[in-house]
């Protein structure tokens, strides 16, 4: 008898620990361009990543719970909690405004210089459009803008000379620098800062799936992300050439291309529970603007979960 009592409670043991013990690689789920940037340096084979393009496919990984972690633009994670499709929760922002007027011909000192003048832009209903109008508000500044749909439409109409000033972003900004060597830029987020309550805007954040069961892999991923977002920053060339072979994406980007757009693609870790107060900032803008675009509300506090 003691011996079948014996059997069954190893069993037990096994069933139990084996259903506890994490997946055997962790999930992450993010964007390209600046986000995957910022954290392929620690993309390792022990990690299955899924880079993807648009925000449809970010939506449908916050859906479907399948990711340990969702690298996203801090709106859409918050719009998808808010109204209940999402149990991922934020960790982290790595990455905040990266927006830039530029001009060739044209005077660039300050955002007063575009007043009456052509400005193609993009992003009209979404975070560039936002606060790029912000801006200009705030210094009563009044251009001719022309939105277009995508950040690389506007590109060759403004070197065509059609218009007198561009809305960009990186890695577009750095690309232009390379093609024209006396170009200027000002940056949205600097005009932001000085004129107005919003001293960050963070864009790309780091959610975590609160179901997942990978607790040591998913606290070891942000420790490497803030590690390698310190390096990346300390030493741009070093790091691209380290990453740019690691995805399809980087390699045809070219290493020098991704090592001239990390310095100004306002690349930072920082604990979301730690800049509350700028991203509620941020937010009620958004709130102003197109409720939507939060869903229609602040988040609770539970949405600011820091994972230790």
């Amino acid at each position: 008898m003691k011996r079948v009592v014996s059997f069954f409670l190893l069993l037990f043991s096994f069933v139990f620990l084996t259903g506890c013990t994490e997946d055997a690689k962790l999930k992450v789920t993010l964007p390209n361009g600046i986000p995957l940037i910022s954290v392929a340096g620690t993309l390792t084979e022990d990690i299955e990543y899924n880079n993807v393009t648009g925000p449809n496919l970010l939506v449908t990984a916050f859906t479907s719970k399948e990711a340990d972690i969702i690298i996203a633009p801090i709106n859409l994670g918050a719009k998808l909690y808010n109204s209940g499709n999402s149990s991922y929760k934020l960790d982290s922002v790595i990455g905040f405004l990266n927006t830039y007027i530029v001009s060739i011909d044209e005077p660039l000192t300050s955002l007063a210089d575009l007043d009456g003048k052509t400005l193609a832009a993009f992003g009209e209903t979404n975070i560039p459009g936002i606060t790029l109008r912000c801006a200009l508000a705030s210094e009563n500044v009044n251009p001719n803008i022309t939105y277009y749909n995508a950040i690389n439409d506007g590109v060759a109409f403004f070197l065509k000379g059609d218009y007198q000033y561009l809305l960009t972003s990186e890695p577009v900004l750095s690309n232009l620098r390379k093609k024209v060597s006396n170009l200027k830029y000002l940056s949205i987020a600097d005009v932001l800062y000085k004129t107005t309550e919003l001293d960050l805007v963070p864009q790309a954040a780091v959610f975590v799936n609160s179901e997942s069961k990978n607790t040591k892999k998913i606290a070891k991923f942000i420790t490497a992300v803030e590690n390698n977002i310190t390096n990346l920053n300390r030493d741009p060339q070093g790091y691209a050439n380290f990453i740019y072979q690691k995805d399809e994406y980087l390699e045809s980007m070219k290493e020098d291309l991704i090592a001239s757009s990390i310095p100004l693609s306002n690349i930072e870790f920082k604990k979301a529970i730690d800049i509350k107060e700028d991203i509620e900032k941020f937010f009620n803008l958004l709130l102003t603007e197109d409720a939507a675009l939060v869903g229609g509300k602040l988040p609770d506090q539970a949405f600011y979960t820091p994972y230790e």
